[in-house]
């Protein structure tokens, strides 16, 4: 089958849709990965050593 532009340009839609929807995804989890940690040590008070 012959290369095309119309098949390019939709290849390339087709994959900047996957890449969205990728980094999307990648966001939502460290958002949840960051509350997790929050919620871990909610309540708790911690203390910082520098050295």
């Amino acid at each position: 089958m012959p290369d095309t532009k119309r098949g390019r340009e939709r290849k390339g839609r087709t994959k900047r849709e996957q890449r969205r929807r990728y980094e999307i995804e990648q966001a939502l989890e460290a958002r949840d990965r960051d509350l997790d940690f929050e919620e871990l040590y909610e309540g708790a008070e911690l203390e910082l050593e520098v050295q």
